[in-house]
């Protein structure tokens, strides 16, 4: 138990951050414009962020055992649903709208898949009124920028490089998360310069953004959730109040590929290792794939006439750029696209970015394991017996365990998207295009963000609860949660043995 309040309390303190933040900012608009209800939203987002931050502190200074494995995924688990539960219960108190609403803009928040409930229509739970995103006060729309930003590095990054405490099983929290490499001997050091890293990227895209031609309000939201591969705009219709500057168009993909990088190949370019950048397979394959996406969308823009029809070959290119980084910003009507084109999209979004990065999908690395796998299958099969191919993969020796570790995510992923997809087509299956539920389910399963128009306010609420359920588990690799349900089923055993 006192392992229990210790780490969620910690995780729960850091998550008022993107609170603290949010109400600072409101308050500097009311100062400016005035607004009353910005003044009372900021006084709710500094209250709520305020008590979080004290029983993270509070909590921090409890002493515990070492965690097990086991235990930290579970307790990680539980972070990821107990987060964006209490940050939703701040944003239906603030907005006053429903809490499975406010639950799901959470989860697409701290998941950093994108995908928004705030759409300027009656709730399906209760016919309460949800605003489009273009109606949120700015205060709000700060909120769901940091909550992003936040997510996009981990809330259990930044808990181990905050608020942890010397004792703290920062490995188990580490590799919980989704997280195998470090860039620091010392996992409280690798999570701190992660950190730094982080801001300055942040710093670098407001930059390019802002001399792309956004103002600097917009700037510093569309590079907070650009850099986390996230997708929230303070836009209702997203990158595309910028369709027309092509300069921003540009410049907001540059970001989204930043986002979608190997934090070590970042580090290896700040720290000027040059040679060590150069071995990066993933770096390799990523900008192999991105040339594949763009040359791919162009040519079936170009014998498609649905698409042409619904995209100009700018948005076409634009839309299957942000699914492969994941991030999530939306030039096009994709409801409008050839179900061709939404296949596509499917396909380079359960890619994804790198490995270590904020990007979603399954992962680049992965899926050359999985293709260097096949191939040395391939090989032994055509050669002598007892022939034994090369494991060598650049700097990763593939053993049993990181084969193993591969093929079992990417068997998580397609396990846990078909369950979900059954559940949506069995229950509306006259209601949507399949075509649309397939990419609906995959733009949440893969942290995407980008939506074909089922995702409002007043889509169903099961359809909800399945689109909240594919974000979370998306976001940590879905192999996470099965880890952590076996944890649960053994520990009842024992209990009831």
């Amino acid at each position: 138990m006192r392992k229990t309040v210790s780490y969620i309390g910690l995780a729960v303190g850091t998550s008022s951050i993107s609170l603290l933040i949010a109400g600072v900012y409101g308050l500097v608009v009311y100062r400016v414009e005035g607004d009353p209800w910005e003044l009372e939203i900021a006084t709710r987002l500094i209250t709520f962020g305020s008590l979080y931050l004290v029983v993270g502190l509070l909590t921090s200074r409890i002493r515990t055992e070492p965690l097990k494995i086991s235990e930290g995924i579970l307790l990680t688990v539980l972070v990821w649903i107990l987060v964006p539960a209490l940050t939703a219960l701040v944003l239906a108190n603030a907005m006053g709208i429903p809490f499975i609403d406010a639950l799901f803009e959470s989860a697409g928040g701290w998941s950093t898949t994108g995908l928004t409930i705030m759409s300027g229509e009656n709730s399906s739970w209760n016919g309460v009124y949800v605003p489009s995103i273009d109606e949120l006060p700015d205060t709000i729309k700060m909120w769901r920028s940091s909550m992003q930003w936040l997510g996009g590095l981990g809330i259990v990054i930044f808990t181990i490089a905050l608020l942890a405490r010397p004792g703290v099983s920062a490995a188990v929290l580490y590799i919980a998360e989704g997280r195998y490499e470090r860039l620091e001997a010392s996992l409280k050091r690798s999570a701190y310069r992660l950190g730094i890293i982080y801001v300055a990227l942040t710093g670098i895209s407001i930059f390019l953004l802002y001399v792309s031609g956004m103002d600097l309000i917009d700037s510093i939201h569309h590079a907070m959730t650009g850099i986390s591969t996230a997708g929230f705009s303070p836009h209702s219709n997203s990158i595309a109040y910028y369709l027309n500057n092509n300069k921003v168009l540009i410049a907001s993909l540059i970001v989204s590929f930043l986002g979608a990088m190997n934090f070590v190949d970042h580090h290896n370019i700040l720290t000027l290792r040059w040679s060590r950048l150069k071995e990066s397979i993933e770096l390799k394959a990523q900008l192999v794939i991105l040339v594949i996406v763009i040359l791919l969308s162009i040519a079936l823009w170009i014998n498609d006439p649905i698409l042409r029809g619904a995209y100009t070959m700018k948005q076409a290119i634009y839309d299957a750029v942000s699914a492969y980084t994941t991030v999530g910003f939306q030039s096009g009507d994709l409801g409008s696209a050839s179900p061709s084109y939404k296949t596509l999209l499917l396909v380079f979004s359960a890619i994804g970015g790198t490995a270590f990065s904020t990007a979603g999908g399954i992962k680049i690395l992965r899926i050359v394991i999985a293709a260097k796998v096949l191939s040395m299958e391939a090989e032994v099969f055509s050669r002598p017996h007892g022939y034994t191919p090369s494991r060598r993969m650049g700097k990763y020796i593939l053993d049993e365990r990181l084969i193993r570790r591969t093929m079992a995510t990417i068997t998580a992923f397609t396990f846990i998207y078909i369950i979900l997809l059954t559940v949506v087509v069995m229950l509306y299956p006259e209601t949507y295009k399949i075509e649309d539920l397939m990419f609906e389910v995959g733009s949440a399963l893969f942290n995407i963000g980008l939506s074909t128009g089922i995702t409002s306010a007043s889509a169903p609420i099961l359809i909800k609860v399945v689109l909240i359920v594919g974000m979370l588990m998306g976001r940590l690799e879905v192999l996470v949660f099965f880890i952590a349900l076996k944890y649960v089923v053994n520990w009842v055993r024992r209990v009831t043995s």
